[in-house]
C-alpha cells in the first residue's frame, strides 16, 4: 500500500512542476518572440534608410577598363 501511495503523490508532483516549468518555458518564448519582432522592425529601418549607391563599383571598374583601353589605345596610335 506505501508502494501506491509514494507513486500516486509522485505522479502528483511531476505535473505541477511540469506545468510550472511549461508556463515558465512559454513566457520566456514569448518574451525572446516580442524582442525578435523588434529587432526585424530595427533592421527593415535600417535597410530603408540606408542610403544605396546610384551608381555600382562594377559600373565604375568597368567604365574605369574602358578609359584605359582607350588612353592605351590612343597611347599606342599618338
Amino acid at each position: 500500500m506505501d508502494e501506491n501511495a509514494l507513486k500516486k503523490t509522485e505522479s502528483e508532483r511531476y505535473p505541477s512542476t511540469v506545468s510550472e516549468e511549461v508556463q515558465t518555458l512559454t513566457s520566456k518564448v514569448r518574451a525572446l518572440e516580442d524582442e525578435i519582432s523588434e529587432l526585424k522592425k530595427d533592421i527593415h529601418a535600417i535597410d530603408f534608410l540606408q542610403k544605396k549607391p546610384i551608381i555600382s563599383s562594377d559600373a565604375i571598374a568597368n567604365g574605369g577598363f574602358w578609359i584605359v583601353a582607350a588612353l592605351a589605345v590612343i597611347g599606342i596610335f599618338f
